[in-house]
């Protein structure tokens, strides 16, 4: 069984390491003893922090998984990154938990797992939350001996009328009155076991509501689906309360004030809506600076409240360089793709290889690389984009380096492509030179297809008008598109501009995505001092020529829309007859 621990940090360094220390408790003599065992992966979300949390974290638990976001995500954006992730590894449960909380327990995992496997109706497990010693509302109002024992929640219900979760038992000392285990209306969001049948039914956090609510309106949709929602108060947490966000922060003003809009004008009573709207109206005339925004930005339909909490500074990530590599059949090509890796430069590089549903047991093939490497596999073939997508979001790098099956690395290319990807400073997307096998050039850049660059390469002559072509010179040279078999994105520009166009099966992604790149200003560089063989074709010969036709075919009218990829077909058949250049022949097909 499969557990994913997941929180998210944004300039939370020192918290979430004590979270990270206190997850010590739980140990892995306990995953041993449970049944079945437990695997369990710690999975830090990091929301573009400048507190040095990522190093920091990454020194003294590097056993710990850093996803980098690369923005504020909030807690919604933040916590969906690592439940996909967390979903690619396979995981069976996830424990959410906020990284302002110390374990207290140390059979917590196995009692809120052993609540949810009692029903399979049961999704969603909180256990009993005390005030982090210090962090209680009314302090002076417990001795030294009670702090450590207040609860903060004890179970709950969600008051419809004002819009708000209700903690049981808040601010009491624990004297044993919340330790039963009972079906809730409402749990607490600092801390949640879910099933995976969960998410795979309703989904995951609305990031609409950035931070404040998303569990709210989550757990709505969970109850809707059929799903239970239970406490356990046999065991427990503490909460350094509203650490994270600061009590009476501009960023919990402008949230709670905004979110509490969002839902409760979409799902409250008609009496509800009209108290909600007189509220706002006293707040916006009366209320703080950050509460007055709130209520602006909810009619607005804005989201610039996510900048409140945004200091400038640099990112960091745990690893430079993730290579992304997806096979299909193609086993005997990605093993020689790693020893040449592994050859080369590769020390502190990630490499995920995702087996794209073959037939042909890729991973007994390379198993020698598998404790170097992250393996991932489909049961079933996704296609290109569909594969390198998920090997993507399985990654940490700050560079993603997409390298074809058929591909393999020669001395100082990954280090070169690396040297550039920060000349310029994580801006631009670079491809590098490939060659034949033979050290023979291969052509692998050319400009966005269309009408006029077909004229003027079939009746004017003018050589990667629209057939591909290779740049001359040693220095990198701005192109308008490559292929993707040696294809270098920087997570930023992932984010800014999206994963590849699950569209089409195979052929025209790397197209479309410069096309994309083009819309976006995002600059497109070609590499010659980095050197990869390219066994052309080698990848996609295991679909066979007529299948491959057909599918480049398909890819055509999906990039072009059927009306131009008509007139651009009639343009070209035209041109092969006519032309004055002949049409260049895949060099695969003849060998």
């Amino acid at each position: 069984m499969k557990v994913a621990i997941i929180t998210v940090n944004f300039n939370g360094r020192r918290d979430t390491l004590e979270l990270l220390e206190s997850l010590k408790k739980l140990g892995t003599k306990n995953y041993e003893q449970h049944t079945p065992p437990l695997a369990v992966r710690t999975i830090i979300v990091d929301n573009a922090s400048t507190d040095g949390s990522v190093n920091a974290i990454n020194s003294q638990y590097p056993g710990v998984d850093i996803l980098q976001t690369g923005s504020n995500k909030g807690y919604a954006g933040g916590f969906n990154a690592g439940i996909e992730y967390a979903k690619i590894w396979g995981a069976d449960y996830f424990l959410l938990i906020n990284n302002d909380t110390l374990i207290k327990d140390i059979n917590l995992l196995d009692e809120l797992i052993k609540v949810a496997e009692k029903d399979p109706k049961i999704g969603v497990v909180s256990p009993k939350i005390y005030f982090a010693p210090g962090f209680e509302f009314h302090k002076d109002r417990y001795s030294a001996t009670e702090k450590g024992k207040v609860i903060w929640y004890g179970g709950g219900h969600f008051d419809w009328d004002n819009i708000q979760g209700v903690h049981h038992g808040i601010d009491e000392v624990d004297s044993g009155k919340y330790d039963a285990t009972e079906g809730v209306d409402f749990v607490s969001g600092a801390c949640m076991l879910i099933k995976r049948e969960v998410f795979d039914k309703v989904g995951v956090f609305n990031e609409e509501y950035f931070l404040y609510f998303e569990d709210v309106e989550f757990q709505k949709r969970v109850k809707e689906a059929g799903f239970k929602q239970y406490y356990n108060g046999k065991v427990a947490i503490y909460h350094k309360v509203s650490r994270s966000a600061g009590i009476g922060s501009d960023l919990t003003d402008y949230f709670h004030t905004r979110n509490r809009l969002i839902f409760g004008m979409k799902y409250g009573k008609p009496r509800t809506k009209i108290a909600l709207l007189r509220e706002a109206l006293k707040n916006f005339i009366l209320g703080r600076p950050a509460q007055r925004r709130g209520i602006l930005d909810f009619y607005l339909g804005e989201r610039r409240g996510a900048k409140l909490n945004h200091p400038p500074g640099g990112i960091e990530y745990q690893v430079k360089l993730s290579i992304c590599i997806v096979s299909y059949n193609t086993a005997d090509l990605t093993r020689k793709l790693l020893e040449s890796i592994f050859r080369n430069d590769a020390n502190g590089t990630e490499v995920v290889v995702l087996d794209n549903g073959s037939k042909d047991n890729c991973k007994e093939v390379i198993k020698k690389f598998l404790p170097k490497i992250t393996y991932i596999q489909n049961t079933d073939n996704t296609g290109f984009s569909g594969g390198y997508n998920k090997a993507i979001r399985f990654s940490r790098g700050e560079y993603i380096l997409l390298l074809n099956a058929d591909v393999e690395v020669l001395k100082d290319s990954l280090s070169e492509m690396v040297k550039w990807a920060d000349h310029f400073q994580g801006n631009t997307v670079l491809g590098g030179k490939l060659v034949f096998p033979d050290g023979s050039d291969q052509d692998s850049v050319y400009h966005l297809p269309t009408l006029t660059g077909a004229f003027k390469e079939y009746f004017l002559g003018r050589k990667g008008a629209y057939f591909m072509y290779q740049p001359r010179g040693g220095a990198p040279v701005k192109v308008e598109g490559l292929v993707m078999a040696c294809f270098l994105i920087p997570r930023a520009i992932i984010n800014n501009v999206g994963m590849l166009d699950e569209g089409t099966f195979i052929f025209f992604e790397d197209i479309e995505y410069c096309r994309r790149l083009k819309k976006h200003g995002v600059p497109v560089y070609f590499v010659p001092s980095a050197n990869f063989i390219h066994h052309h074709g080698g990848a996609t010969k295991k679909i066979g020529q007529e299948k491959a036709y057909s599918l480049l075919q398909e890819g055509s009218k999906h990039y072009h829309g059927i009306f131009y990829y008509l007139l651009l077909s009639w343009v070209l058949k035209i041109g092969q007859k006519l032309g004055r250049v002949k049409t260049p022949v895949s060099r695969w097909v003849n060998e």
